[in-house]
Order: structure tokens, then sequence, then C-alpha cells
């Protein structure tokens, strides 16, 4: 009887004393428009989440004729430029093909296995979409365009730039 009163006490206190982790979970933090004006937070605050070493994650997303697509991609380069802008770029990705009737992707184009598409997204709404030919290290196709882009965080965040040797 007294395990029972000890473990029921040990499970109490175990799960009394877990933080609130709102840390653990992405939230937005910056959402600009097409022409880069603050739909949502401030680039101030994603700035400070970039500093402080926070997971970032970015979403932006288009309309077809006859579809609609939104994308989620974690930024594997991230640059603030002059306290005011944010500039990412994405993981490389070799293309697949969309069906768009169908809704689903594969690899079953062989073309594009040499292709890779790379692309650059700032905070100002700039998304610069590149494919490469693998093979030949060559532009293949440049467009750049705007996006409804939504910036997201996970962690801490941090008032200090990353190059301040101060102690502020």
């Amino acid at each position: 009887m007294h395990y029972r009163v000890f473990f029921l006490l040990l499970i109490t206190v175990f799960f009394s004393c877990q933080p609130d982790n709102k840390e653990a979970q992405f939230k937005i933090v910056y959402k600009n428009d097409r022409e880069g004006k603050t739909l949502k937070g401030s680039k101030a605050e994603l700035i400070r989440y970039i500093r402080g070493g926070a997971e970032i994650r970015i979403g932006w997303g288009g309309k077809g004729k006859s579809h609609r697509i939104e994308h989620l991609s974690d930024p594997i380069w991230i640059a603030v430029l002059d306290e005011t802008e944010v500039i990412a770029h994405l993981d490389p990705q070799v293309l697949s093909r969309t069906d768009c009737d169908g809704l689903s992707a594969n690899y079953a184009d062989s073309i594009l296995y040499h292709q890779e598409w790379r692309v650059v997204i700032t905070t100002k709404g700039e998304f610069d979409a590149v494919w490469i030919d693998r093979n030949t290290n060559t532009l293949i196709n440049r467009r750049p365009q705007n996006h409804v882009i939504t910036w997201f965080a996970k962690g801490n965040s941090a008032e200090v730039p990353l190059f301040s040797t101060k102690n502020e």
C-alpha cells in the first residue's frame, strides 16, 4: 500500500513540475504580403528569434488555374541585413513532376533528375527561384517572383546581434 501511495505521489510531482513549454511549438512571428508589407507580427521579432538560435520555418503558396499549393521549408542559411531584412536560402531540390489533376508527385520523368531547384526568400516578399543543370552546372531558368510569406519560429529569442562582442 505504501508503494502505491509513493508511486502516485511521485507521478503527481513529476507531472506538476513539467514546464509549460510553449517554445516547443512553431508559431508565426512574421507574415508579409507580396509587396513585403507586414500582415502579422514584426520583422524585429523574427530577427530576435534568429539571433536566439530558434528553428525557423518558412511557408508560402500559390494558386494556379485549377489548383492551389502550399509549401513549408526549413532554410539552410539565414542572413539579417542592417537590422531590418531577412534573407533565407532553401535546400536545393531535385525536381519532380507534379500531376495537378491527380494531386500527386513522382520522379518518373528521368529528364528532370539532373535539374535542381534553388530558392532565396526575403522578408520583402521576394522569392527568387532558379533551375540549375547539375551535370553542366549551368542556369536553365530563373523566375523571380513575389509571394505572401509566413515566417515561423520555435525556440528562444535574443536581442544581441550575433557578431556583437559586447556583453549586453
